[in-house]
């Protein structure tokens, strides 16, 4: 398994084009049949444009069956508690 640290991927969790670098990291890990666990600091903020372009654009291109096989999450609940309601409600207007 192989651990990435938002903080160092990214310059910031707010915008589009930091959310690609994101989604960038997944889909190779993906494509190459790695674990990653995803490790995001209890401060960070995660705009709805950076889940958008890093998760929800994964979960678009290949699924949350691998979604659920490549990514781990590390974090506060409060992280994980928003990445976890994301992915529900991604999943939810997906499938409507």
């Amino acid at each position: 398994m192989k651990t990435l640290i938002l903080k160092d991927l990214v310059k910031n969790s707010s915008s589009v084009d930091e959310g690609f670098v994101l989604f960038d990291h997944l889909k190779n890990a993906y494509l190459n049949g790695e674990v990653i666990l995803l490790e995001v600091d209890s401060d960070l903020a995660l705009s709805s444009s950076f889940l958008n372009s890093s998760i929800g654009a994964f979960l678009d291109d290949f699924g949350f069956t691998n979604f659920q096989k490549t990514v781990k999450f590390k974090g506060s609940k409060n992280q994980f508690e928003r990445l976890k309601s994301y992915v529900e409600k991604y999943r939810g207007l997906y499938l409507a």
